[in-house]
């Protein structure tokens, strides 16, 4: 009986850490997605030319 209860409980400690170093490796995959993602729209915004703001000359000037 004692040693069922040891490895149980060895087993269910594995288990936890198990569980958590696949949930860090999740985190870090889905931070490393994230910042590629920003990365390159940033370099799609950056890439794109300014757009021009046409000034109507007959409009009322905005109050």
């Amino acid at each position: 009986m004692y040693h069922h209860e040891i490895m149980q409980s060895l087993m269910s400690e594995r288990t936890r850490a198990l569980r958590a170093q696949a949930a860090a490796e999740r985190d870090a995959r889905l931070v490393r997605r994230a910042r590629e993602y920003w990365a390159e729209r940033a370099e799609r915004i950056a890439a794109r030319p300014a757009a021009r703001r046409h000034r109507r000359r007959d409009a009322a000037p905005a109050r």
